[in-house]
This record gives C-alpha cells, sequence and structure tokens, in this order.
C-alpha cells in the first residue's frame, strides 16, 4: 500500500463515521528538491519519508474535530507533515534552542538528570535528528537519522529536567510504520493529548489501548500493521 492509498482509507472511515474533516496536500514534489533540502540540512532521508514527499506532495495538514453538539470532549485528530520548506526552518529553530553542543553540553553538565553522563551522550545523539511534528507544549516527534532504519523517536522538551538523561522513545521502526500506525486510528490524538501516556514499555505505541477511541480504528490497516512491521 502506498502513502496516497493510506489517505483515502482514513478518509472513508471518516466519513462512515459521519466526521467532517479538512485536508490540504502541498505541491507535486520533485527529487531536485528533496536533494537541495537534504543539503541545506547536511542529511541524507530515508527511503521511506522521501517516498511520502515525492507521492503525497509537499506536505500535508489534515484536522477533524469532535462533534461539538455530541461530543464535545471528545476525539479529534489532526496531522501536519511540514513542507519541506518549514522542515529546514522547524530544524533550524530546534537546533538553536533545543540542542546542546558538545561544548554547552560539557559546561552545563546535567546535574538535575539522574546519570549526567548519559544526559551527554544523549545530547550528542540527539544532534542526528530530523524534528517532524511540534507540539504545544514544547515536546516533538523526530527521525533518528543517526540510527538503524532512522527510527521514529519522541523528544520530550523536558528530558533534562529531573529525568534519568535519556531522551528519544522509540516509536516506530521508520517513518512508514509510524504513520501506518497513526493512520490506522484516523490520526487521532491520545484523549489527554499526553503521548508518553500511550507507549509500550518496551516501545512503540499502544494505538489500541485505553488513549485512543477504538471506533475510529480502521480493521484491515490495523492487520497490515501487523503482518508488515
Amino acid at each position: 500500500m502506498q502513502y496516497p492509498e493510506l489517505f483515502e482509507r482514513v478518509f472513508v472511515q471518516l466519513k462512515q463515521l459521519g466526521i467532517e474533516y479538512s485536508v490540504t496536500f502541498g505541491a507535486r514534489v520533485f527529487p531536485r528538491q528533496i536533494r537541495a533540502i537534504e543539503k541545506e540540512l547536511s542529511c541524507r532521508f530515508p527511503p521511506e519519508f522521501r517516498e511520502f514527499y515525492l507521492t503525497v506532495g509537499n506536505g500535508v495538514i489534515l484536522y477533524w474535530p469532535a462533534n461539538p453538539d455530541t461530543d464535545a470532549l471528545g476525539p479529534w485528530g489532526v496531522l501536519i507533515i511540514p513542507s519541506l520548506s518549514s522542515l529546514m526552518e522547524i530544524n533550524q529553530r530546534w537546533r538553536d534552542i533545543a540542542l546542546y553542543s558538545p561544548e554547552k553540553a560539557n559546561e552545563y553538565g546535567f546535574p538535575y538528570t539522574k546519570d549526567p553522563a548519559l544526559a551527554k551522550q544523549t545530547a550528542a545523539r540527539m544532534w542526528q535528528w530530523l524534528p517532524l511534528i511540534e507540539h504545544h507544549n514544547g515536546d516533538a516527534i523526530a527521525l533518528d537519522l543517526g540510527a538503524v532504519g532512522c527510527p521514529v523517536v519522541f523528544d520530550q522538551h523536558d528530558w533534562f529536567d529531573g529525568g534519568t538523561g535519556d531522551n528519544g522513545f522509540p516509536l516506530a521502526p521508520n517513518f512508514k510504520a509510524f504513520l501506518w500506525g497513526w493512520g490506522s486510528i484516523c490520526f487521532q490524538e491520545p484523549l489527554d493529548c499526553y503521548w508518553p501516556r500511550c507507549f509500550k514499555p518496551t516501545g512503540g505505541v499502544d494505538w489500541y489501548g485505553k488513549f485512543f477511541d477504538q471506533k475510529f480504528c480502521i480493521p484491515n490497516l490495523r492487520q497490515a500493521l501487523a503482518e508488515t512491521f
């Protein structure tokens, strides 16, 4: 299944549930545009991520709300994959604000973590991350371009404030697996909008747990996810 079919199945599910949604796809992307952004970012996109832009377009904004007449506090969904130019801006802003250079990491020392040495290693790993999706509280979902397979990881904005010294909880083995998982529940936000509560202890997201309304689950996508990833 290709990315466009994933979105079509999500749209069908939402229509069957009587949910109104809005979606905007970016313009067509050509390989030369991706190469230009890779050069600017000094990185190489993994195949699954490159495929998204080439088959879907230059980003996507999808939103659907709960029915305010019957379920004002009910589930809602949002997916924002940035355009290539926005991706570069997010990356630059993130590096300016969220990352510690090796020199700054040594100077700061991460005194409020349980393991300062681990925190320095974490800060070094984060330089290989490519942030994709920003949350309102400062957390982000990113690609770890420095790890095998370029897994999708969760960046907790306050990871160095009282935590273990680690960051980057693994959400999926690659971008396609993450999007398939999230798409299988119509890109629904966790019921309390706090992602860490729906993480599995050993890695990954519990897409079919209590923090997501399962009426939005697309059964055939759930099965395909289990068989493919």
